[in-house]
Parts: structure tokens; sequence; C-alpha cells
């Protein structure tokens, strides 16, 4: 051993020592690194739910304007008979309608600088809105485009002719969703661990973390989403869509 002839036996023994520490250490870290690849996966579950609203809330709503507010008004009473016959003989109740909300705006010149108004009076605009309430979401989001051709054919101005479709069991399906979105997310975890062939099967143990992600309630097939979450009314057939973040312990 002529080669460590001429170093010194502290010289040596250093070496022996940081050499050993570094093998341990590198071992360590590499067990380490192992460890925490093998024992934990974070995975995304997904569930979703068709349903259909079991609420419409259609708003009605028509307009005249002119220089005379009596006039105006009694018109409108022609306008509001004239629909609420017309929705009545959709097949709705009187009692699905609600009383009348009568509202006068006043409309002025503007001035011929284009900033602000004058106070010279232009018309009188008076609006006249109803609302109907029913359980029939289908009957109702037929009887929209059907009213609006009717007033079409009347020459009656309705400014405002749309329904809000709701669903009033949304709270009771999240508990359910979040369910089927922790198995889902059990089964991708043990999709993603199983996945490489050649390599010995690991089980999925028990959740080490979870959190809940925002419901999204859309129009049936619409996937789109939002950090907020999606609230959908204008859709009688919705689908609702829960995720969950998992942290599995693996085996």
């Amino acid at each position: 051993m002529k080669l460590f002839k001429d170093i010194s036996p502290n010289l040596l023994f250093i070496g022996a020592v940081v050499l050993i520490s570094t093998i341990i250490w590198s071992s360590a870290f590499s067990k380490k690194e192992i460890k925490t690849y093998k024992n934990a996966i974070s995975v995304v579950g997904v569930s979703t739910k068709d349903v259909v609203s079991d609420n419409a809330n259609w708003r009605i709503a028509v307009s005249r304007q002119g220089l005379d507010r009596a006039e105006n008004v009694r018109r409108l009473g022609v306008d509001e008979k004239t629909l609420r016959d017309y929705v009545i003989g959709l097949g709705f109740n009187a009692n699905d309608l609600s009383s009348s909300q009568l509202t006068v705006n006043t409309i002025y010149k503007p001035k011929d600088n284009g900033y602000g108004d004058t106070n010279e009076v232009l018309a009188y605009e008076s609006k006249l809105t109803i609302y109907v309430t029913s359980g029939d979401v289908y009957k109702v989001n037929h009887a929209v485009d059907q009213l609006r051709r009717f007033s079409e054919e009347k020459n009656i101005d309705l400014v405002d002719d749309y329904a809000e479709y709701t669903y009033s069991k949304f709270e009771s399906e999240k508990i359910p969703l979040l369910k089927l979105a922790i198995t889902d997310a059990q089964e991708r975890a043990s999709a993603l661990v199983n996945a490489s062939s050649g390599v010995s099967k690991t089980s999925i143990g028990k959740i080490l973390s979870a959190q809940q992600g925002v419901f999204q309630v859309n129009s049936k097939n619409d996937n789109s989403v939002s950090d907020y979450g999606n609230f959908d009314l204008s859709s009688v057939e919705k689908t609702i869509r829960a995720t969950v973040k998992v942290d599995f312990n693996t085996e």
C-alpha cells in the first residue's frame, strides 16, 4: 500500500469518516425520496349528476311611451289583460300570476353638447311587470317563446320575457356527490400507482387529507368551470359537478 504510505494516519482517518458519512447520507436521502413517492399520492376526484329544475320564475314586462301619462297607463292595462288571458290560455292558473307592478320614468331631452339632460320632457315611459311562478318548468320554457311571438303579432312592446329555473334539492345533493367524488379519486389513485407494467402492485390506504372544490351547476352538457362556482339559472336541465382533492396513503 505504497499509495497511502506518505499520508498521515490522521488524514486517512478523516478521509474515511467523510467517505462513510457520504455513503450513509446518500442512502438515507435515497430512501426518503422513495418513501415519499411510494407512500402518498394526490388526485382530484369528480362526480356529476344530471337534474331537472323543479321551479320556474317567469318575468313578463311590457312598456309604453308617450307624453300622456294617463293614456300610457290605460294602454298598459289593455296590454296586461291581453297577456294574462293568453298566459292562462296556455294552461297556467290565475294564481300562478303575480299582481302587476307599475313604474313610470321620465325621459328628458338631452343637451346639445351631449353632456346631461335638459328640463324638457320628451316622454313618459310606463312599464308594467308580472311574474309567473310554476313547478311545470317545461311548460314555462315553451310558453316563453310562445308569448314572444304572440306579442309581436299583437304589437305589444314586450321588454322582458325570460324565466329563471332553480333546483330546490341542490343542498341535499352535495354530500352524496362528495362521497362519489372521493370514490372516484380512490379509483384514479389506484389506477395511477398501478399503471406501470413490471412494477409490484400498490394498494391505496387511508385518506391523509381531503379538500372540497367549488360546486358547478351548469346547463346540461356544459363543462365550463368558475373559481367561484357556476350556478346556471337559464336552463331547465342542469348538471351538478363536484370535485375533491384527496391525498391518499399508499401501501
